[in-house]
C-alpha cells in the first residue's frame, strides 16, 4: 500500500518547459505538525523552499536543485530541553526512468557518487523531496546553545572529561 507523503506538490514532468521551471514551496501549518511527528521533532514552525527542475542532457535526466528552509524546536541532547533553529540547506538530485524503482536484494549506495535516482512514472513529488532534504539537514544529536554551560555546571565539561569520560563518576568510587 502506498504512504501518501504529509507535505506532497506533484510536479508532472510534461510541464517542464525547454528552459526548466522554477516553483516556491510552502508547507502549510497542518503539513508541518504532521512532518514534526514523521521526524520527531518538538515543532516544525516553517518549511519553504525554491526549487529547480530542468531536463538534461537527452532530456532522460530531471534535475532537481533548490535550497530550503525551516524553522525547527528540536530536544537537546544534553538537557531535554527543546530549542529552535533555523536550517537552511542546498539540494541537488537527479532522477532518471531508467533506473528501476525497486530491487531485490541488497543495494549499496555510494555517497559520493552522482547516480540518479529512480523516476516515479507518476512524477516528482517536490514536497517530499523538501520533506527528505530537511530530514537530511537535520542534526542527529541536536545540542542547545547552553548546553556546554549546562555542563560546567555539573562539572562534565571540559578538557578532563573529554580525555576521561567517566571522570565524573570518580567521586562515586568507593576504594
Amino acid at each position: 500500500m502506498p504512504i501518501t507523503p504529509e507535505f506532497s506538490r506533484l510536479f508532472v514532468l510534461d510541464g517542464v518547459p525547454a528552459g526548466g521551471a522554477s516553483l516556491a514551496l510552502k508547507a502549510t501549518p497542518e503539513e508541518c505538525r504532521a512532518l514534526a511527528a514523521r521526524f520527531e521533532l518538538v515543532r516544525l514552525d516553517r518549511l519553504e523552499g525554491e526549487v529547480r527542475v530542468e531536463r538534461i542532457g537527452d532530456g532522460q535526466l530531471i534535475h532537481v536543485a533548490g535550497r530550503l528552509h525551516a524553522t525547527v524546536a528540536q530536544r537537546c541532547v544534553v538537557t531535554l530541553e527543546p530549542f529552535d533553529q533555523e536550517v537552511d540547506a542546498e539540494f541537488d538530485r537527479l532522477f532518471s526512468p531508467d533506473v528501476p524503482e525497486e530491487t531485490a536484494g541488497e543495494v549499496e549506495i555510494d555517497a559520493e557518487s552522482e547516480l540518479p535516482e529512480p523516476l516515479p512514472s507518476t512524477g516528482l513529488d517536490l514536497g517530499e523531496i523538501l520533506a527528505e532534504e530537511l530530514s537530511l539537514a537535520l542534526d542527529p544529536y541536536p545540542r542547545s546553545p547552553d548546553a556546554d554551560k549546562r555542563l560546567a555546571e555539573r562539572g562534565l565539561a571540559g578538557e578532563d572529561a573529554a580525555r576521561n569520560p567517566f571522570a565524573a563518576l570518580a567521586p562515586l568510587r568507593k576504594h
